[in-house]
């Protein structure tokens, strides 16, 4: 899962999207569903923002480069909060 800043257009938004998507994709991962959930309100204020559009993403990935996507999602702009789980 991955929060995107409100106040970003549209076309940030997918290519940043796309850039996970890639990402995943370019390290033999694979991508099973990207779904955004649109525009929601965030339970505290993140970063003066108190809403954020909302992505869920099902993929599968090693952990060496879950790593490196968990980095990379701390180190975009555009990504507010980011959460990375392990399903069995």
């Amino acid at each position: 899962m991955f929060i995107l800043a409100p106040d970003l257009e549209e076309e940030v938004v997918t290519t940043t999207t796309d850039r996970v998507r890639t990402y995943v994709t370019s390290r033999g991962g694979e991508v099973r569903s990207l779904e955004p959930w649109g525009r929601r309100r965030l339970a505290y204020p993140i970063q003066r923002f108190h809403e954020g559009n909302y992505h869920i993403a099902h993929f599968t990935l090693g952990p060496e480069q879950a790593l490196e996507l968990d980095r990379n999602l701390k180190l975009n702009e555009q990504v507010i909060r980011h959460m990375l789980i392990r399903l069995d």
